[in-house]
């Protein structure tokens, strides 16, 4: 009976999913005041390759992503980085089309990881613009320090 209400114990006071990638979530706005929603996560589908993906969804209907283009960042001192477009991988393989206000890219990109202290600056290319957003603290934190691309194979 012991063993059983420790184990229930630390069960309970284990943070979910300890061990296992966290899904990182933000609310952002462009340079135009915009509303976009921002996710970091481990790509779950193994019909796609393993590793970390970046999701932005604008939340203005106007917007629409470009769905072929990469996510360039800066830290404006020098340092890019280029992530490739995987929107594709938004829908299951061989099905259309794809979200209008969603896109998402590669983390593999982000190599060597960014600085945990100086703030990203986004480059998004739009159907027919671009849009600007600037990471923050906790963003550029989660970034520089995400770890060892997981696995999504079972």
């Amino acid at each position: 009976m012991f063993w059983g209400l420790l184990l229930a114990l630390v069960l309970v006071l284990l943070p979910a999913g300890a061990g296992a990638a966290e899904i990182q979530r933000w609310d952002l706005r462009d340079g135009d005041g915009e509303p976009w929603g921002l996710v970091v996560f481990p790509q779950p589908d193994p019909a796609y390759a393993p590793g970390w993906r970046l999701r932005l969804t604008a939340r203005t209907p106007a917007a629409a992503l470009d769905h072929h283009e990469p996510l360039q960042l800066d830290d404006g001192f020098g340092r890019l980085w280029q992530l490739d477009n995987r929107s594709a991988e938004l829908v299951a393989p061989g099905e259309s089309p794809l979200p209008l206000h969603s896109a998402q890219f590669d983390l593999e990109g982000l190599q060597p990881r960014p600085s945990a202290v100086l703030p990203l600056h986004l480059k998004l290319v739009l159907a027919d613009g671009e849009a600007e957003l600037l990471l923050g603290p906790d963003q550029v934190a989660a970034l520089s320090s995400l770890p060892a691309a997981p696995s999504n194979q079972s």
